[in-house]
C-alpha cells in the first residue's frame, strides 16, 4: 500500500476525521522543538518524573512518529500512539506534575485533554467506518427475484 497525504482524496464528509487528525498533529508537532532542543520547561518536566534527558528524546521521537502517521493514510496508528502517550502524560499531571506546570495556566493539561478527545474520536470514527464497510456486504435485498423463486 502506498502512503497518501492527508488531503489526497478530499471530500467534505472527510472533515469529520481530518480536522481531529490535524488538531492532534498540530498540538504534538508544536511541542517537539521544545523537547528536542532542551527548552527549560521541557527539561524541568522530565526532571520531575526522573526521565531527563533520554526519556525526553524518546517521548519526542514517539510523538514525531505519531504526527507522521496522523498525516498519512495510517492515521489510526498515529491516533493510538498519541492516545497512549498523552494518557500517560495525563496520569503524570494527576500524580506528580499537577495541573499548572511552570505557571502556564494549565495550558499543557488542557492541550492533553484535547488530544485525548480528538484521538478517541479518530479511533471511534475509524471503527464506525470499518464496521459500516464490513456490514454493507451483508445487506440483503428482499426484492431479489432469485430468492423469491426458491
Amino acid at each position: 500500500m502506498r502512503l497518501k497525504p492527508i488531503f489526497y482524496f478530499f471530500q467534505v464528509r472527510d472533515l469529520v476525521h481530518i480536522i481531529p487528525r490535524l488538531i492532534v498533529a498540530i498540538i504534538l508537532a508544536q511541542t517537539l522543538p521544545f523537547k528536542f532542543s532542551g527548552a527549560e520547561e521541557s527539561v524541568w518536566i522530565f526532571e520531575q518524573i526522573g526521565w531527563e534527558p533520554w526519556g525526553r528524546f524518546l517521548i519526542a521521537s514517539i510523538e514525531t512518529t505519531a504526527t507522521f502517521f496522523l498525516l498519512t493514510n495510517y492515521y489510526i496508528l498515529g491516533a493510538i500512539i498519541s492516545l497512549s502517550i498523552i494518557s500517560a502524560a495525563n496520569f503524570l499531571h494527576f500524580t506528580k506534575l499537577g495541573f499548572i506546570v511552570n505557571d502556564d495556566g494549565g495550558a499543557l493539561f488542557i492541550m492533553s485533554i484535547i488530544v485525548i478527545f480528538c484521538s478517541l474520536w479518530i479511533v471511534v470514527y475509524w471503527n464506525m467506518q470499518r464496521v459500516e464497510n464490513k456490514t454493507s456486504n451483508f445487506e440483503f435485498d428482499w426484492k431479489d427475484e432469485e430468492f423469491l423463486e426458491e
